[in-house]
């Protein structure tokens, strides 16, 4: 992967449920590491689920990252994409892939 590719700095988040000072539960996501990535489109499409929702698919390339893992979700500005896979290119730890969903 040449770094030239590596334009968007991202935010990888992870969702955790932690109890405040009175016991309740507390559901949020929090920053778990900041990346240069590359964002490219796979696929679109158009859904009815209360009205019409777009969901596009695509591929996230950062350079290999330990520990994450699906149903985290990247940032990249005021953009929200689910990870719904990850992929370990040629299992060598140098880059992974994160397949992702946008919804729009």
């Amino acid at each position: 992967m040449r770094s030239g590719n590596l334009k968007h700095k991202i935010i990888i988040q992870t969702y955790s449920e932690t109890q405040n000072d009175f016991g309740e539960v507390v559901k949020g996501w929090s920053d778990f590491k900041t990346a240069y990535a590359s964002i490219t489109p796979v696929s679109a499409k158009e859904f009815f689920k209360a009205g019409i929702q777009a969901e596009v698919t695509h591929k996230i390339e950062v350079r290999y990252l330990k520990d994450i893992k699906p149903k985290m979700r990247a940032m990249y500005g005021s953009r929200e994409f689910s990870i719904e896979s990850v992929l370990d290119i040629r299992e060598a730890h140098k880059t992974l892939q994160l397949m992702c969903t946008e919804v729009v």
